[in-house]
């Protein structure tokens, strides 16, 4: 597939048993064959997965229907690297001041003709914006996701260690994570959000 140009718009889609579980709409700040750069600007409406009364899903179940509303926090860049069991999110705050990583253990991301297909695996890791400290997040999830039997031991062990992979290449600086982000700011144009593209639930 070819590579996609800055400022182009695209789609995050987790898909999960052949279905659109989640999409959220970014812009490409940086694409490249190893991995890519996507802006979610503020009030960009995205969609995710609630129960019929309303009630927004943590936990993937057999049944779902897709819901949302804009996006309320500041600026947000996600780095993906196709192939690869994670992904890392930059946050800033609504003046723009970096504040966190968000590191994400995932089902390998794919290249689509729309954007990244993956399935988030809910463990989570928050490094601090100068990269001294972190956490691991949503272990208590990922316990009851083990419990429904959603993972297997082994499959928990698994995550654990990509986490730790993902750790130690954020914390030594390895590309992508050597770019600077942390004093990226995006085209004012690309502030404008845009709807989804047509055909996006289909898998």
């Amino acid at each position: 597939m070819k590579l996609w140009e800055s400022g182009q718009g695209i789609v995050l889609r987790e898909v999960w048993r052949s279905k659109v579980y989640s999409i959220i709409p970014v812009r490409v700040a940086q694409d490249s064959s190893s991995w890519s750069a996507l802006y979610l600007p503020p009030q960009t409406s995205s969609l995710w997965p609630h129960t019929r009364e309303g009630v927004t899903i943590r936990i993937p179940v057999d049944k779902w229907v897709l819901n949302g509303g804009p996006w309320e926090g500041g600026d947000v860049l996600y780095l993906v690297q196709p192939g690869l069991g994670y992904s890392a999110t930059g946050f800033w705050d609504d003046d723009h001041v970096f504040d966190h990583w968000k590191i994400d253990l995932v089902e390998p991301v794919r290249r689509t003709l729309l954007g990244f297909d993956y399935m988030d695996q809910l463990l989570d890791i928050i490094v601090s914006a100068d990269r001294s400290t972190w956490r691991w997040k949503d272990e208590d999830e990922v316990r009851e996701a083990q419990a429904r039997g959603i993972f297997t031991t082994e499959q928990v062990s698994d995550l654990y260690q990509r986490g730790e992979r993902a750790l130690e290449a954020i914390l030594a600086n390895e590309p992508p994570f050597d770019g600077g982000w942390e004093n990226w700011k995006p085209d004012p144009d690309w502030r404008v959000p845009f709807d989804l593209p047509k055909g996006w639930e289909h898998v």
